[in-house]
């Protein structure tokens, strides 16, 4: 991906519903890449595809 910036965008984590857990290191939000969409494997509900956070695209913490 040479060249190419990959744009994210916050979303409010769905495992703690804003209030902060230690999925998204207690901020209550989580960066996805644009545009947000829910994990298609557990329906936004939380899975290990998606960190626990519902969210399709999270940003990894070496990204």
């Amino acid at each position: 991906m040479k060249g190419m910036e990959i744009e994210y965008e916050e979303v409010v984590c769905n495992h703690c519903e804003g209030a902060g857990c230690m999925y998204c290191e207690k901020t209550g939000k989580v960066l996805v890449r644009k545009p947000a969409r829910l994990c298609e494997r557990c329906d936004g509900i939380g899975c290990i595809y998606c960190g626990y956070t519902g969210w399709a695209g999270v940003k990894g913490k070496y990204d």
